[in-house]
């Protein structure tokens, strides 16, 4: 009895896979509304050691830890991105740029977001937004780590505290990759 039972199940889930059914549902991301993270998560998983060359992870304080240009999704319909891909410029003096390219990123570009930022403690702050639909325009609040492999930058992973964007957390629900410096 235990046996065609089994055997049922698993010749409805070997049929559900031929025919492209999916059983599983649609994920849909939330706002997020916060102000902080377990405590739990106030420090590195593998803190950078200085001359050692393996993988690590800064929690970002400060622009100098995250200027450069990295690559993320940018899936909003809104942009129109290439392939559902942009690119995203932090500069020093706390401004941000996105768009098409790396190089496009050297300058506001039309039709993508653009804006600045600034750190509380562990805390990053994105106020405010230009080119973006509402709510997105307003402050949201995550924390930033970034992923070296020794001293060189290698990913960017957002966790987000306080957003009411839900296409900018679906965008930076996957970590950036590094790209370049900045200019």
């Amino acid at each position: 009895m235990k046996y065609s039972r089994l055997w049922i199940v698993m010749v409805i889930a070997i049929l559900g896979l031929m025919s492209g059914l999916v059983f599983a549902q649609e994920v849909t991301v939330q706002p997020v509304s916060g102000t902080s993270l377990p405590s739990s998560m106030d420090n590195s998983l593998v803190p950078c050691v200085d001359g050692v060359e393996t993988p690590c992870d800064v929690i970002a304080t400060q622009a100098e830890d995250i200027v450069g240009v990295w690559q993320q999704y940018l899936l909003d319909p809104f942009f129109n991105a290439p392939a559902g891909m942009a690119f995203i410029r932090y500069n020093l003096d706390g401004t941000f740029v996105l768009a098409d390219t790396a190089e496009n990123t050297a300058a506001p570009y039309e039709n993508y977001p653009r804006g600045t930022y600034h750190f509380e403690g562990a805390q990053f702050v994105i106020d405010p937004v230009e080119g973006v639909p509402e709510p997105c325009g307003g402050a949201s609040v995550f924390q930033l780590r970034v992923v070296k492999y020794g001293e060189q930058p290698v990913a960017l992973r957002y966790v987000p505290i306080n957003d009411a964007c839900v296409s900018r957390l679906q965008d930076l629900s996957q970590a950036l990759i590094w790209v370049a410096p900045s200019e």
